[in-house]
Formats: structure tokens, sequence, C-alpha cells
């Protein structure tokens, strides 16, 4: 792993290993030894320790006394729960931005959705995956309001291991995830806060059922 001098050691250590629980290459219930952490990042164990403490405040680890820090589940009540409150935060995002962009605030859009449109001809899950992301968190530094920023910004990476599951389940899911953040760009752009409100709530029900419903995949 090589840090970056912008950023700060134990945020990166977070990413890192939220990466890791994101991407399900550490399990669901499994324990996070950070005496093995620090060894193989060369850090110290106290660092290690502040980036679990992040990765609590961000919902991938639940930290206990005596038994340290062990991956959040992701069951079937953990993604509708997810998916109530980060669906009702994104519409409200998205109404925010369709009242007060201004043409500069659009610029970033455009240009990730046209690189999700080629991810998506493409059929790279993957790549799609990350401007998706980007697509998200774009959106939230639109909250207008830094309490509703900050909580959207703390359950991306709980979010994320959701759109990991789910994009992977096949290229229907890329279509339809393309579409919507397609047409809720296009209603932004209008200022179209009815079709917002309307679009938003439906594709977060959908999209909460396809997750719990592979919410077995999801902890593995």
């Amino acid at each position: 792993m090589s840090f970056k001098a912008n950023d700060s050691l134990t945020e990166q250590i977070a990413q890192y290993l939220g990466n890791k629980i994101v991407a399900g290459d550490i399990a669901a219930g499994a324990r996070v030894q950070e005496l093995r952490i620090a060894a193989e990042l060369d850090v110290s164990r106290g660092s290690v320790r502040e980036a679990l403490l992040i990765l609590q405040r961000r919902h991938l680890v639940d930290i206990y006394p005596r038994r340290g820090a062990i991956v959040s589940s992701i069951n079937r009540d953990d993604v509708r729960e997810l998916f109530e409150l980060w669906f009702l935060l994104l519409e409200q995002v998205a109404v925010q931005l369709s009242q007060h962009w201004q043409n500069d605030d659009l610029a970033g859009f455009i240009e990730i959705m046209t690189e999700l449109g080629e991810h998506h001809r493409k059929g790279d899950t993957e790549a799609f995956y990350h401007s998706g992301v980007s697509f998200l968190s774009l959106l939230y530094q639109h909250a207008g309001n830094r309490y509703t920023q900050q909580t959207l910004f703390d359950l991306l990476p709980q979010a994320q291991r959701s759109l990991y599951a789910i994009l992977r389940a096949g290229k229907g899911q890329l279509d339809r995830t393309h579409a919507f953040l397609d047409d809720l760009l296009k209603a932004i752009i209008a200022r179209d806060q009815a079709a917002i409100r309307q679009m938003v709530p439906e594709f977060g029900t959908a999209y909460s059922q396809l997750a719990q419903a592979s919410a077995e995949a999801l902890a593995q």
C-alpha cells in the first residue's frame, strides 16, 4: 500500500480496510486483527485502531470490549434499514441540487455520466461501479446541509457493499442502474422536482428488494 501525503494516515488505512470489506475480501462477522494489519501495512497499532473507529462511524465494523473490531453484518434487515434512510436522503439532495444548480455545478456530473455510458456499453462492471460511486460522492457535495452530507458520506461505504453485489448480479442490473442515474441527472437539469420525488423512492424500493434477496451473497 502506498500512502498519499494529502490524506491522513488513519484515513488511508480506513479506506484500505473499507475497500476490502466492500469487495468482500474481509467477510461479515470476521474479526479485524489490529496487530496483523499494523504489520501488513507497516504502521502503528494505534493508527490501525484510529482507522477502525472511522470504519465504525461508517457502519463497516462494530467494536466490542475485549473482542475488538468485527466486520458489520449485511443481512436482509441491515439492507432494508440502510436503503430506507439512504434513498430518503438521496431524494432530498437531488431536489436540493435541482433547485439551486448553476452551470458550473453540472459539468462534473455530465463527465461522469459519459464515463458511465462508456463502461455500460463495454459491460465493464468494475469501472461502472467506481464511476457510480464518484457520481454519488459528487451529488452528496450539493446536499446544502452539512449534517445530511456527513450522514450520506458515512453511509456510502455500507451502501457500496450493496451496490457492488447488485452490479455483479448481471448486465440487467447494469442497465437498470445506468438508466436510473441518466434519468435522475436529466430531471435535475430540468429542475423537475416532481419527477425526482417519484423516481428516487421507486428505484430505492426496487433496489432494496433486490439487495435483500441477495443478502446471503452480500455476506460472503
